[in-house]
């Protein structure tokens, strides 16, 4: 079995978020990540970036659409925000999904 998965795992544990822009990856944390975690990402680099280019879905812009409406609805409706910072919200997820 890979290790990659494992350390997307990890990241996800820790509150934090591997967003790939490119080649390239981004991770978002709340704190920062553990040493021995942040090496593990930089050894396994190339097979986190296939790893996560492998599963990237491919959405039609109406998907996208799709997602973006009801991620808003739910902030607006569930979190109780008002539209414009539902959508905002929204967009932000889009970014990250």
């Amino acid at each position: 079995m890979s290790v990659t998965p494992d350390i997307i795992a990890q990241v996800r544990a820790a509150g934090g978020r591997i967003v790939m822009i490119e080649d390239r990856l981004k991770v978002r944390a709340p704190l920062p990540l553990p040493d021995k975690l942040v090496a593990e990402l930089r050894m396994h680099k190339a097979e986190v970036l296939a790893f996560l280019q492998d599963r990237k879905p491919a959405w039609t812009p109406e998907d996208w659409q799709a997602h973006f409406d009801e991620r808003a609805s739910i902030a607006e409706h569930d979190g109780r925000l008002s539209r414009a910072d539902a959508e905002q919200q929204a967009f932000e997820c889009c970014v990250v999904e």
